[in-house]
């Protein structure tokens, strides 16, 4: 850490996607397309595919995997920025969504008189893609739907790497994202909220080859959060879980009873529990509840 005189602490790193961009003849042009990290414009990706930073990511990922140690276990953690904004998907990925038509937002009948919202709620109708006209958010759930598809294909890649290098069959592979995003639906955008389209998120889980534990083309609906995780993949390892953890192993504990999850502590903070069916979401200002019954009403309109 190198502290200035002011007294203000800069943290001096790299950033390798930036030095790649830069042997390609691409200084300082990740956001020379106009897009920003928290707006639902969108356009094209504005410089040559192989410098988008979800190919960078698999590149990377893939080169990672070839010089691994082969005399030692490995971990491999791939991060992928995107779907989260800016929405610059490859034109090509455009195309393919250009002809269908993306789904309207669904609003609840509690989301539509907005005098009668949560206050946390109301309070983010001041950002400004609350304004979006229906080509606007047409637009943006293509761009979106654009960004996943990129990172399935991308995923191809690394799949393969790991069947190329024989390594496949004895691989524990775990999918998952950190939140998911509103689109407009209940007329809200982006994360921060406990509704199915934020906080619920995909969670695929592939164990090694003949793994009975984890199978293959099973659906379980148990309740699992992110604490699980790790328990999961130390015990399909063959690590012992310190007794410390809180989480529970995907494969060999629970089903969990009920989750809970909180967010936030100032005047937007929400909280939230749920048994599997039913979910409470609690705003503390305003003391406002709200209660969704999942199986009859999975989108949470009523």
């Amino acid at each position: 850490v190198i502290l200035h005189e002011e007294g203000r602490a800069q943290f001096d790193a790299v950033d390798d996607y930036e030095l790649y961009l830069t042997d390609n003849g691409h200084a300082g042009q990740m956001f020379a397309g106009g897009m920003n990290n928290n707006s639902y414009l969108n356009r094209p990706w504005h410089l040559p595919e192989h410098c988008h930073v979800t190919n960078w990511t698999t590149q990377q990922m893939a080169r990672q995997i070839q010089r691994r140690d082969p005399t030692k276990p490995g971990f491999y953690y791939l991060s992928y920025c995107h779907p989260h904004p800016p929405l610059t998907p490859l034109g090509c990925y455009v195309d393919m969504y250009r002809d269908i038509e993306a789904p309207n937002p669904y609003i609840g009948s509690w989301a539509q008189d907005q005098e009668k919202l949560p206050y946390a709620l109301r309070a983010r109708q001041d950002d400004a893609w609350q304004e979006f006209t229906d080509q606007q958010i047409q637009s943006a759930r293509r761009a979106f739907y654009a960004m996943c598809t990129h990172i399935d294909h991308q995923m191809r890649i690394v799949l393969g790497t790991l069947r190329e290098e024989r390594l496949l069959d004895d691989t524990i592979i775990l999918f998952t994202s950190d939140h998911g995003d509103m689109l407009g639906n209940h007329g809200q955008w982006a994360k921060r909220l406990y509704y199915e389209d934020s906080a619920r998120v995909p969670m695929i889980l592939v164990g090694t080859a003949n793994d009975d534990r984890v199978g293959h083309h099973r659906i379980d609906d148990r309740l699992v959060g992110w604490q699980d995780i790790m328990p999961t993949l130390l015990d399909l390892a063959g690590v012992p879980i310190p007794d410390t953890v809180d989480g529970i192993s995907m494969v060999s504990g629970g089903p969990r009873p009920h989750l809970y999850g909180e967010c936030g502590n100032g005047d937007t903070a929400t909280r939230m529990v749920h048994d599997g069916r039913h979910k409470l979401i609690y705003y503390p200002v305003g003391n406002h509840f709200q209660l969704f019954d999942l199986d009859e009403d999975p989108n949470e309109m009523t």
